[in-house]
């Protein structure tokens, strides 16, 4: 067993252990999980998710649940209290179900989202928005990657010079192995705004060589009425998109696509060259077996200022603005018509 002791224990200790032994908590098993007593009180910050999980671990959760006034809780807290209801005892479960049922229908209907098949993700790429569009089509097994498509404002797909469809890899994987719904997870599917790029390319060994893209979340509306006006009236019932409901909610932010100085040098993995990341979708930096090193992030930045009719440069990088698709799809793209 490992123990803490609140006097001894810093604060950036407890948050390394916190990094550390999340994956385990929710499925990841990549080793054996650990008993632990509880420092009284916790550390200071701990936000409500990270105190969750934290009395969760330590098997007493119930008693912390039981002492929280609901009634005070704000929705984004109320999402975070539904993602650990498997932990509470039955009684209790049922009781928070029923006094959140609206809240608890919307997370059971986004994590059992279904892959789209495949005429509602054709439905989705010949549905007309007018702006750029980017399509990061995902495997329903989030450990191999997928390909991103680009479609400009006239709806035509951005082609290479032979007149095939580019696109490039991409990752969607957390590298903590936590679903959509917790901080960190995997990135959500649903419905985004790219909201052109950071200032520098900084934190290159995080982020890459290159700037990174911003993925913002479609601001709240009344019934959601912005974000069904960018989804074709057959998917309004459809669950996919929903997951960006619940990251919204659960305060899930700084979103972005982007490459990566890390490498990976497990090529068994299944998205070998990839490095997964903290929830953002990754794209390809790696030189593998001592090969040219790839740039996939300049490639899509460039492709991306091409197909807004923008000159390639780095001043233009800043006017890259449009929509971002993220869905999953359990069969093979040459099954679609671009």
């Amino acid at each position: 067993m490992v123990m803490f002791m609140a006097n001894t224990v810093t604060t950036t200790k407890k948050m390394n252990y916190l990094k550390t032994f999340l994956p385990y908590l929710f499925g990841n098993k990549k080793g054996k999980s650990l008993e632990f007593s509880l420092p009284d009180p916790l550390p200071e910050p701990l936000s409500f998710e990270e105190r969750l999980m934290f009395h969760a671990i330590s098997h007493s959760l119930n008693p912390y649940v039981q002492s929280l006034n609901l009634n005070s809780l704000s929705e984004h807290d109320v999402f975070h209290l539904l993602n650990f209801l498997e932990f509470l005892n039955q009684d209790l479960q049922k009781s928070i179900e029923g006094k959140f049922s609206r809240e608890f229908e919307l997370l059971k209907t986004a994590t059992k989202a279904h892959a789209l098949s495949k005429k509602a993700l054709q439905e989705l790429l010949d549905f007309p928005v007018k702006k750029l569009t980017l399509f990061a089509i995902l495997n329903s097994d989030r450990t191999k990657p997928g390909r991103i498509v680009i479609r400009d404002e006239h709806g035509s797909f951005f082609t290479k010079p032979n007149g095939s469809v580019w696109s490039i890899p991409i990752l969607a994987l957390s590298g903590r192995g936590l679903p959509f719904n917790h901080s960190n997870g995997c990135t959500p599917m649903g419905v985004f705004t790219i909201d052109s790029v950071m200032p520098e390319a900084n934190k290159n060994y995080e982020f890459g060589e290159y700037r990174r893209l911003i993925v913002n979340f479609i601001k709240p509306s009344e019934n959601e009425v912005e974000l069904m006006k960018l989804l074709p009236r057959d998917q309004h019932g459809l669950a996919w998109w929903k997951q960006s409901l619940v990251g919204r909610v659960l305060g899930r932010s700084l979103l972005r696509i982007h490459g990566t100085g890390r490498v990976n040098r497990n090529f068994l993995t299944p998205y070998y060259p990839f490095v997964p990341t903290s929830g953002c979708l990754a794209t390809n930096e790696a030189s593998i077996l001592g090969l040219k090193k790839a740039r996939d992030q300049r490639l899509l930045l460039n492709a991306l200022m091409q197909a807004q009719n923008l000159p390639i440069s780095y001043e233009n990088e800043s006017k890259i603005h449009g929509l971002l698709y993220v869905v999953e799809f359990g069969d093979n793209l040459s099954a679609l018509r671009f």
